[in-house]
């Protein structure tokens, strides 16, 4: 392992083509299932894409004050099922199983 903490970048290189980084963190299933569904709006106006892009599309365009991020995380955290998928509809929520690996709208 050479050590580097850094890897210089042109700040005129399109994203696309920028070194990756692999993440992984656990979050609730109803925020998993907004994300296809997201996916899937974009899908009915012709995008091709996939929940990767679509987030880092989201990270792309945020743009929060200090105090802004705050309200969003209080109410990430008061937040319930219902909050969070969608068009819910009804009492009780039917989550899919999926198959890991990526997804596509579709």
């Amino acid at each position: 392992m050479s050590g580097r903490r850094h890897t210089p970048q042109n700040v005129e290189v399109s994203l696309a083509d920028c070194p990756e980084r692999q993440f992984g963190f656990r979050w609730p299933l109803p925020l998993d299932m907004r994300l296809d569904q997201l996916v899937e709006r974009a899908a009915e106006v012709g995008e091709k894409t996939n929940r990767r892009e679509l987030l880092a599309a989201l990270l792309l365009n945020a743009d929060y004050t200090a105090d802004e991020l705050s309200l969003m995380i209080r109410k990430f955290r008061l937040a319930t099922v219902g909050d969070a998928v969608l068009g819910a509809d009804g009492d009780i929520i039917d989550f899919p199983h999926h198959r890991p690996g990526p997804r596509t709208a579709g």
